[in-house]
């Protein structure tokens, strides 16, 4: 690994702690707080998004693994003569 591309995944990360302790800092400023309901909402979409995003996955690889993302083209096409001449 090169030094520039570790200088800009720890920089990354370090960007994306700095991001996560502000949030966390603004979320508690809230004096209100979070219901049972709001805490069950939040996780149930994040739990949500997560399967979808998983599904959308498993489905991308299962099709690529089948054969279904294959483009059918005439000129491939050797056991059959068919003129596709117009």
């Amino acid at each position: 690994m090169s030094r520039k591309l570790f200088f800009w995944v720890v920089a990354s990360f370090l960007f994306l702690g700095a991001m996560l302790w502000g949030i966390s800092r603004l979320w508690e400023s809230n004096a209100d707080g979070l219901s049972g309901h709001g805490w069950f909402a939040y996780v149930l979409g994040g739990v949500l998004t997560l399967a979808l995003s998983m599904g959308l996955f498993l489905l991308t690889f299962h099709s690529a693994r089948h054969g279904y993302d294959e483009i059918d083209r005439p000129e491939d096409r050797t056991d059959q003569n068919i003129d596709y001449r117009q």
